[in-house]
């Protein structure tokens, strides 16, 4: 069964939390649909459905590029006879492997790269079978495409150019390297067309805000790592998307790569993914998590910097990445911004990390979601349902997110968006 990515369909309307609508054809009237087969890309091997190393090819049968390692290119070209502005969608398949929920960058005519996040939809148990006994049967399914949002209102004539970059593979133990989703078609509707999306290609429409709710109707931009993610939770489902599910007209996109830090050292980092966000998003707000991996990792904690000059913030630090966020968010962007910790653990430095938050906090005002030191969720430490709830000291399942970490994050929120 298909079923609905909830995540980044929501992106797609820009206007809130989205409803399900009737089931759409994928064809859209005066939109025009540049194949992967005349799209141009580079060399290079990937990894293959039977976990192999691959060279990248176009795939004729499902008119797909597959096999595209990291770094690896796409590049589409406007046809002749075309000038417009359109809304960009790329057509692509399952994936293999959980890990990150912004698999690619893209650029227009050679410009600055920006990601928006393509909520991908794991497969993973009839390739496996595939590759440990032949099992075929359902390995088609993994070319079942879907089709997501690039970018908007897109000037663009014949002979422009439109390049994909595979940039943050999905990891997993059982696989020979990174792996990412096959690359179809690249489509431009006109400006402001609906467009069937997702894999269900299901057309959407936007929810009514319920006006008696703080967090009905805003647009949220999370940031971080396998937490935000929710790399141990049924479907990658976290506190992002039940948040989004909770609240009429919300929007929250997720900006999430497992195993990456706040700290500045490689271009996956928090700081890093934060500046490829499209500078022209007006977000109400951007939550960030406060990850454990800088902690576990040894990352240097550095100092407070003692003015707000971007310049002055040494984000190969804990502290210079955090105040780097809040100052770039709050210039480009011009809204909020809030941190959130995890709960209790046992961590080295995680303790010393959520102290020096709360020293950043009362020198830049901003929101703190101090789960760490929150008594009555520590309580539930070491407990039955503790284990119900955490896959381990880090990562909650399904059920932890939704139960026991979303209700306090959404009146943590609720509470700093009124006092706002």
């Amino acid at each position: 069964m298909k079923r609905f990515a909830t995540l980044l369909l929501s992106v797609l309307l820009l206007a809130g939390a989205v409803c399900a609508a009737e089931e759409a054809d994928k064809t859209v009237p005066d939109a025009i649909v540049i194949p992967a087969a005349d799209a141009t890309f580079t060399e290079g091997k990937g990894v293959s459905i039977e976990n192999k190393k691959a060279a990248t090819e176009y795939d004729a049968e499902h008119g797909m590029i597959v096999n595209i390692a990291r770094d690896g290119e796409i590049v589409y070209t406007v046809p002749e006879g075309v000038e417009g502005t359109f809304d960009l969608y790329l057509t692509i398949s399952r994936i293999m492997a959980q890990f990150t929920s912004q698999p690619f960058s893209f650029s227009v005519n050679g410009g600055e790269l920006f990601s928006v996040p393509i909520d991908c939809e794991v497969y993973a148990d009839s390739i496996a079978a595939y590759r440990d006994d032949g099992d075929e049967e359902n390995v088609g399914e993994w070319f079942d495409d879907g089709r997501f949002l690039v970018a908007e209102g897109v000037a663009l004539r014949a002979g422009d150019t439109v390049k994909v970059v595979a940039s943050y593979g999905a990891k997993a133990a059982m696989l020979k390297g990174m792996v990412f989703p096959g690359v179809a078609e690249l489509t431009l509707a006109p400006a402001g067309a609906p467009m069937a999306t997702g894999y269900d290609y299901t057309i959407q429409t936007p929810a009514e805000p319920d006006p008696d709710d703080p967090l009905s109707g805003l647009h949220i931009l999370w940031i971080g790592s396998s937490v935000t993610y929710g790399a141990q939770a049924s479907g990658h489902y976290s506190m992002v998307d039940a948040i989004a599910d909770n609240h009429p007209g919300t929007v929250c996109e997720k900006y999430a790569i497992s195993a990456t830090t706040l700290v500045n050292q490689s271009d996956d980092s928090y700081v890093a993914r934060l500046m490829r966000i499209p500078k022209d998003k007006t977000p109400d707000l951007v939550v960030v998590q406060l990850s454990t991996n800088d902690a576990t990792t040894g990352k240097p904690f550095g100092e407070i910097a003692e003015g707000t000059d971007m310049a002055s913030f040494d984000d190969t630090t804990i502290a210079g990445a955090i105040e780097k966020i809040i100052a770039y968010a709050q210039e480009t962007f011009g809204c909020h911004v809030v941190f959130y910790t995890g709960t209790y653990c046992e961590k080295e430095n995680y303790p010393e990390m959520v102290q020096l938050l709360l020293d950043i906090q009362e020198k830049w005002g901003i929101g703190v979601i101090d789960m760490f030191n929150n008594p009555e969720m520590t309580a539930v430490y070491g407990t039955e349902q503790y284990d119900q709830y955490m896959y381990d000291e880090v990562h909650p399942y399904k059920i932890g997110y939704v139960e026991w970490w979303t209700p306090v994050i959404e009146k943590e929120l609720a509470s700093f968006v009124v006092q706002r």
